[in-house]
């Protein structure tokens, strides 16, 4: 039996990720009607409204937000469009669900968190991993103390690029709309699982730079950690140039280590393992398919944080801080200084 529907969601910004996981997730829920969208190029509406044909199509999210009383807004423009859409939909009284990096200031980020205040409304950013079944088990794992206290973490996100493609357009290559590359794209979901599995993160040391290919941003970089309570370290690395190779993370701790390869499955090591000696490891293979989840289910949790039957933690302090330590990154690559984060 279905429930009749109490929410109506819409969707700014009309490109890859909106119509992978936003507009599908919507429409997947018996109590959710996904009611609306916009987005400037008018010319992706008739592939959007064929498929969704009860949800109706503006260029101009104004529009959207005045016409339609809706509850819930997804915000999937380029990045540096997070910030002021996000706050015209907490005026207009929706709960925001905006992709990252949520924005691309920490002002911007501040005023984001502000309006989500005053508008008493949710702000979930959109940061996919911890949904997946090997992030989550990685953290129950911590949680267990099953490898000690973690004294290193290493992250490799690195794939051949958003475009072409996946993207709908180029924008990820543009930095006045962007403001970033592989960094803000793919490193400001290793930096949130660090601050998540480990952190908080004290200082940032970065190499960013242009390897491959013809763009105007980075599409590789590299980032060193330090947390903290001074006692774990991390490595980034992220790229949109990668061949087939490692992606997930790897945690080490004085009892063992888990490695959570996201093509092999997730792994745990322990036995008589300790940190700088030899040992008899027992490895231990806990999940062969550690990406399920994700995408597939962040609209669901989304409107189950509404409801209150999820608890926010990805909230828009996340979305803050992983930015503090992308924008540090940044600015370390450029100065050729380790960066310290308020």
């Amino acid at each position: 039996m279905t429930t009749e529907k109490r929410y109506r969601a819409g969707v700014i910004g009309a490109g890859a990720i909106a119509q992978t996981c936003h507009m599908p997730g919507y429409d997947a829920l018996d109590n959710v009607e996904f009611a609306a969208f916009a987005d400037p190029a008018e010319a992706r509406h008739k592939e959007i409204t064929d498929r969704y044909p009860n949800t109706r199509g503006y260029t101009d999210y104004k529009e959207m937000l005045s016409e339609e009383a809706l509850d819930a807004v997804s915000v999937c423009s380029p990045n540096v469009f997070h910030a002021e859409q996000a706050i015209a939909a907490f005026e207009a009284g929706c709960h925001v669900l905006c992709e990252k990096p949520m924005a691309v200031t920490l002002e911007e980020a501040d005023a984001m968190l502000a309006a989500s205040a005053k508008a008493n409304r949710n702000l979930m950013i959109a940061f996919t991993n911890r949904l997946t079944g090997g992030p989550l088990a990685c953290k129950q794992l911590l949680q267990d103390n099953c490898i000690g206290k973690p004294f290193m973490i290493r992250v490799r996100f690195a794939h051949g690029g958003p475009s072409p493609g996946w993207a709908k357009s180029h924008w990820f290559y543009n930095p006045e709309l962007s403001a970033g590359g592989a960094l803000f794209d793919m490193g400001i979901h290793a930096i949130d699982l660090c601050n998540w599995l480990i952190g908080p993160i004290h200082s940032v040391s970065a190499l960013t730079a242009t390897l491959i290919k013809d763009i105007e941003v980075e599409d590789n970089a590299l980032m060193q950690l330090e947390f903290k309570d001074k006692k774990a370290l991390g490595y980034i690395e992220v790229g949109w140039t990668s061949r087939p190779g490692f992606v997930g993370f790897e945690i080490y701790g004085p009892e063992g280590s888990i490695i959570c390869d996201y093509d092999r499955g997730l792994t745990l090591c322990s036995g008589t393992v300790t940190a700088g000696q030899d040992g008899e490891p027992e490895w231990t293979t806990l999940d062969r398919n550690p990406t399920k989840g994700g995408w597939d289910v962040q609209i669901t949790h989304w409107i189950d944080v509404i409801e209150g039957r999820e608890k926010l933690t990805m909230d828009g302090q996340a979305g803050r801080a992983a930015l503090e330590a992308a924008l540090a990154a940044y600015e370390s690559s450029k100065t050729g200084q380790r960066i310290t984060l308020a």
